[in-house]
């Protein structure tokens, strides 16, 4: 070699150490390792750990999760479903980039405008890296610390507080890692020391707070699912996208039906078993004396299924108390029992498929605190606690697409519960006895579980299901044994008191059998086309048992907004004939 050859040799030596490149089997020597969708080497003693890559694993479109597992138990409430979003790894030169990816604008790939469409939107960084080693020497992987990707304010924590929470990284850690076929579950504790000054009054001291936060990271699914369209005519939440395939058409929106993959055992049966039933595990958590309840409550979606041509569509099971799985864990749905003092509030989020609307997951929590509520009602306008240490996150209104998917029926259920059993007892509609009591108690969760459920199932609230009965026929014990006080579970409906029997919502009604076979019912062997079909269906939307009405037609979020039949907390076809009635009570 000559002398300027050396030089060129020594100086490519030198960059090799200041790049920090070392061999791959240097970097996780005594790491624990754990193989899955993505291989996760980790050292607890070191609170360090590395996510293996593998090449055709770069700009490959996954699935994220985030699940906040516990928090200040106030405002930071645990099992709290947070963001879903579809994300690639990209390598840029040294560095590994952690990508959002844009799926709100699309064109098929055999159009010529997919390339404009490719070119003029833009994905999101939401963190990034560097490569810790050199590649694999057999498959070539590499390595990329997780705790960069993933141990920051993550849920934007400080931001939302206004800085009464600040986020503290050395304190922050690895709880549990786990890698698995399908999915990839990180587990991590981030710290956040609070302003002085301020009283959290959950927590021992209000200068720090650990929040724990479920990451799942998973394939999308490789099955045959084929969307479906939704109808604006019945309530389902959606996949949305701006399609610009073909520009010549009025509206550019596509909009899928959110809902699980049923396939029929037995596709010529009138009714079959499903390949794949809906499964929903109850949490470890939840109080034995409650299990019979939440389980009648998942369970009543089955008649709805049966009259839409699926037998069993939903199943449900138990988590043993041993169990080696996290209810945040992709794989399962769950029904969890969460801690908040002083809060009886109860949701029922669920993941999509952002290309298909198909969906993968759904973890629901209820408040310990929802039948606690019920038993100190008044104490809320004698002792409000909690409204004195609140404190000042932000009020930011949230996005339509965010804000439609809100639910406060159990937070307001807690009062009516207890409302109502006072008017009753006082009246002497009932006696009050203890058995009386708990059977109220039992048919009040079966009706929130039922309304969550289908929340998780893909439907939307209709707050017009209960004027499709009028006052005569909910003072009539024969007919609400028969037909429940209202149309859907999916409103938001006091307890009726008229009957002294019926007082809750306890299965599906008309128009959730109705929004049930739109979004699973297949079709038959006609010959006629999907279109045709859901237009069958869509078209029985002028039949009074079906009024339909959701958030946007009563809330007044827009001039939909001025329906008098489309209204939360009320009964009856005479919305003033049933409060008249009840300040009568």
């Amino acid at each position: 070699l000559d002398d300027t050859t050396k030089v060129q040799s020594k100086k490519s030596s030198k960059g090799t150490k200041k790049d920090g490149k070392k061999p791959f089997k240097n970097v996780i020597k005594d790491f624990k390792k754990s193989e899955g969708l993505f291989t996760i080497y980790w050292s607890e003693e070191k609170n360090k750990a590395y996510l293996s890559i593998l090449p055709d694993q770069l700009e490959k479109v996954y699935l994220a999760g985030l699940t906040r597992q516990s928090g200040d138990g106030y405002y930071l409430d645990g099992s709290s479903m947070l963001n879903e979003y579809p994300f690639m790894f990209k390598q840029i030169g040294n560095r590994v980039q952690f990508v959002n990816v844009n799926v709100k604008f699309r064109a098929d790939k055999d159009s010529p405008f997919s390339r404009s469409v490719d070119r003029h939107t833009s994905h999101s960084i939401l963190s990034s890296t560097i490569i810790e080693s050199d590649p694999h020497p057999k498959d070539s992987s590499i390595l990329v610390n997780i705790g960069n990707l993933f141990i920051y304010d993550i849920e934007e924590v400080t931001r939302k507080s206004q800085g009464i929470y600040s986020f503290d990284k050395k304190d922050s850690y690895f709880k549990d890692l786990k890698s698995f076929p399908f999915n990839t579950e990180i587990e991590i504790a981030l710290h956040f020391k609070g302003k002085k000054g301020k009283y959290i009054y959950t927590l021992p001291s209000s200068t720090s707070v650990l929040v724990n936060y479920h990451v799942s990271l998973s394939a999308i699914p490789e099955t045959d699912y084929q969307p479906r369209l939704a109808d604006d005519r019945v309530g389902h939440f959606v996949t949305i996208y701006q399609d610009y395939t073909d520009v010549r058409k009025i509206s550019p929106y596509i909009r899928y039906v959110n809902r699980w993959n049923l396939e029929k055992k037995n596709p010529q049966a009138k009714i079959s078993e499903p390949k794949q039933p809906i499964v929903y595990w109850l949490e470890n958590s939840i109080p034995y004396e409650f299990r019979d309840a939440v389980r009648e409550g998942i369970l009543g979606w089955n008649e709805a299924f049966e009259a839409a041509g699926f037998k069993n569509a939903v199943v449900v099971k138990q988590m043993p108390d041993e169990a080696d799985w996290d209810p945040a864990d992709v794989r399962y749905s769950t029904i969890r029992w969460m801690f908040q003092p002083g809060s009886g509030y109860a949701v029922g989020p669920s993941r999509a498929n952002p290309y298909t609307g198909e969906l993968y997951d759904a973890d629901i929590r209820i408040s310990a605190d929802f039948v606690r509520a019920f038993y100190r009602e008044q104490t809320e306008f004698v002792t409000p606690m909690l409204g004195q240490v609140s404190m000042d996150f932000d009020s930011e209104e949230p996005a339509e697409e965010f804000s439609s998917k809100m639910c406060q029926y159990g937070d307001h259920l807690q009062y009516e519960m207890a409302s109502g059993w006072d008017v009753m007892t006082t009246s002497g509609i009932i006696k009050g006895t203890d058995e009386e009591l708990q059977k109220y108690i039992h048919n009040g969760i079966v009706d929130l579980i039922l309304h969550e459920v289908g929340h998780t199932l893909g439907l939307r609230h209709n707050f017009k299901a209960s004027s499709i009965y009028s006052i005569e026929q909910l003072s009539d014990p024969a007919f609400t044994k028969r037909y429940g006080i209202s149309g859907s579970v999916m409103d938001y409906q006091p307890i009726n008191v008229f009957d002294g029997e019926t007082f809750f919502q306890t299965k599906p009604g008309t128009y959730d059998y109705w929004a049930i076979e739109y979004a699973y019912k297949q079709p038959d062997r006609s010959g006629k086309s999907e279109a045709h079909f859901l237009e069958s269906i869509a078209s029985r939307s002028n039949d009074p048992l079906l009024r339909y009405g959701t958030d946007e037609d009563t809330f007044g979020q827009s001039t939909r907004g001025m329906d008098p039949h489309s209204s939360a907390w009320d009964l009856t076809d005479d919305p003033m004939a049933y409060y008249k009635k009840r300040f009568e009570m």
